[in-house]
C-alpha cells in the first residue's frame, strides 16, 4: 500500500541510481592509482587519502546493492567488506598484515604515502563500510528495519565527517578523506531508501500532514546548527575547538532523531484516523449485506459517469437486475437464506462485470449495474451472460431444492435523459422481462 505514496516511489526508484554513482566513484578512485591522479585520492594536500580498500570495499558493496533482487549474490559481494572491516575495527594491529596482502596497487600507494600524509584505512571509514554492509546483510536476511537504522548511522558517520571538514576538526574525519565521505554517502544512501516504505523513513515520506511537517523540521533541524555554527566560525576570532563541533553535530543528530520518533508517533495517530474515515466512508457507500455499493454511492457514481458521457461522447447503459420470485424463497426457506442468495448473488454480479463497471443494491432483492463505454447491444450481451450464470448456479449447499433466476431490464443513455431518466426506463425493461415469464432480459429502445 505505502508503495502508491509518490516520494516513497520516488525513493525506491533511487536506490539503483545511487548505487551505480557510488560504484562509479568507487572504480575512479581505485583507478586513480595506477593512473597517478592524486587529487582524487587526496583533495587536500596535507589531509588523508582514500586507501585502495575503501574504495574496492564500495565497490563490492555497490555492486551487492545492484543485485539486491538476487538475495545470495548480493550477501556473497556484501560478506567480504563486513568481515575485513569488522577485523579493522575489532583487532587494528592484528589486521594490518591481511589489509597489506589485500591492497591493490601498493607500489602507487606507496609513492603516495612518500609524498605526504601516509593513506591509511582509517577507523570513521571502516566503521562506516562496516554499517552499509551490515544494513545490506540485515535487508537480505529480511530484516529491513535494522537496514535502515544501520544505513542512517552510516550515513550520520559521513555527515560528522562533513561536520569536521567545514569547521576544520580532524578529529571528526580522522582518516577519511573528503572522496571517501564522497563514496560513502550515496552508497549509505542507496539502502536507506530501499528501506522507505518501512519505519520513520515511511513516516518521514508520508504524503499526509505528518509527513509534511516532519520533512520541514528535518531539514530544518539539520541545516540551522550547521549553517549558525559556519556563520560563527567565519565571526569568531579563533579556530573552533572540539566541544563546539560536537555541540554542532549533537544538535543536529539529536534533532533528526526527535524528529523521526514524532514522525513515527504522528504517522501511527493519523493512520488510525484515516483508518477510522475509510471505515465511515464504506459506510457510508456500501450495502451493509452484499457489501455492494448502495444507492447513494450508485447515484453519485452515475451523475460523474453521465458527465464524462457528454464530455467525451461515449456510451453508457444501465442494467436493472431483479431476483425472479424472491419473496418465495423467504418464505419456503428463511430469510437467513435469502440473505445468502442475495449475497451469492451480488458477489456473482461484481466477479463477473469489470472493473470500471458499478454494482449497487438498489433495494430488497434489486441490483443495478452501471456499464461505462458500453452500447446497448454490449449491455444486453452482459446481462444475458448473467442472467445464464445466475440460472446455473448450484444452490444446493444453501438449501436442498434452491434454485435461482433474474430477470433483468437493459437501457442505453440518450441525449435528452438524465440518469433518473435512464433507470426508469431500464426499470420498465425490467418488468417487460418479468412479464415474458421471468429469466429474461429485456432492453428498452433508444427513445427518439
Amino acid at each position: 500500500m505505502y508503495r502508491r505514496y509518490p516520494l516513497i516511489r520516488l525513493a525506491l526508484a533511487l536506490t539503483v541510481p545511487l548505487a551505480i554513482l557510488a560504484l562509479a566513484s568507487g572504480l575512479l578512485v581505485l583507478l586513480s592509482y595506477p593512473l597517478e591522479i592524486t587529487v582524487l585520492i587526496r583533495p587536500e594536500p596535507l589531509g588523508p587519502g582514500s586507501h585502495p580498500l575503501s574504495a574496492l570495499g564500495i565497490i563490492l558493496l555497490a555492486a551487492s546493492m545492484l543485485l539486491y533482487h538476487h538475495r545470495l549474490p548480493s550477501l556473497v559481494l556484501a560478506l567480504p567488506v563486513w568481515l575485513l572491516m569488522l577485523s579493522r575495527l575489532l583487532m587494528p594491529d592484528a589486521s594490518q598484515a591481511l589489509l597489506q596482502a589485500l591492497t591493490p596497487f601498493t607500489r602507487s600507494l606507496a609513492l603516495i604515502n612518500e609524498s605526504g600524509h601516509p593513506v591509511a584505512l582509517g577507523v570513521h571509514t571502516a566503521l562506516c563500510q562496516w554499517l552499509i554492509a551490515s544494513a545490506i546483510l540485515s535487508y537480505q536476511l529480511y530484516h529491513p528495519k535494522w537496514a535502515q537504522l544501520l544505513s542512517t548511522l552510516a550515513f550520520a558517520v559521513a555527515q560528522v565527517a562533513l561536520t569536521g571538514y567545514a569547521f576544520g576538526l580532524s578529529h571528526f574525519y580522522g582518516e577519511m578523506s573528503l572522496t571517501t565521505m564522497m563514496m560513502v554517502t550515496p552508497m549509505s544512501l542507496a539502502i536507506l531508501v530501499r528501506t522507505a516504505n518501512r519505519g520513520g523513513l515511511r513516516a518521514l515520506l508520508s504524503p499526509w500532514t505528518g509527513g509534511k511537517i516532519a520533512r520541514l523540521q528535518l531539514v530544518v533541524g539539520m541545516v540551522t546548527p550547521f549553517l549558525i555554527g559556519l556563520l560563527l566560525v567565519k565571526t569568531a576570532d579563533r579556530a573552533p575547538d572540539l566541544s563546539f563541533g560536537m555541540l554542532i553535530v549533537a544538535v543536529s543528530q539529536a534533532s533528526a532523531l526527535l524528529i523521526a520518533v514524532s514522525a513515527i508517533l504522528y504517522e501511527t495517530m493519523d493512520k488510525e484516523r484515516r483508518s477510522y474515515h475509510r471505515q465511515m466512508e464504506l459506510m457510508a457507500t456500501r450495502d451493509p449485506l452484499t457489501a455492494s455499493f448502495n444507492r447513494y454511492a450508485l447515484e453519485r457514481r452515475a451523475e460523474t459517469e453521465l458527465a464524462r458521457s457528454r464530455r467525451h461522447r461515449y456510451p453508457l447503459s444501465v442494467l436493472v437486475v431483479d431476483a425472479d420470485h424472491f419473496k418465495q424463497i423467504n418464505d419456503n426457506f428463511g430469510h437467513p437464506v435469502g440473505d445468502l442468495v442475495l449475497q451469492q448473488l451480488a458477489s456473482l454480479l461484481r466477479r463477473h462485470c469489470r472493473a470500471q463497471d458499478t454494482v449497487a443494491r438498489w433495494g430488497g432483492e434489486e441490483f443495478v449495474v452501471l456499464l461505462p463505454d458500453t452500447p446497448l447491444n454490449k449491455a444486453f450481451q452482459v446481462a444475458e451472460k448473467l442472467r445464464q450464470l445466475v440460472a446455473q448456479q448450484d444452490l444446493h449447499d444453501l438449501a436442498p431444492g434452491l434454485s435461482l433466476t433474474i430477470s433483468v431490464g437493459c437501457a442505453q443513455l440518450t441525449a435528452q435523459e438524465n440518469i433518473s431518466d435512464l433507470l426508469r426506463r431500464a426499470d420498465i425493461a425490467l418488468y417487460a422481462a418479468k412479464d415474458l415469464g421471468r429469466n429474461k432480459v429485456s432492453e428498452a429502445r433508444l427513445a427518439s
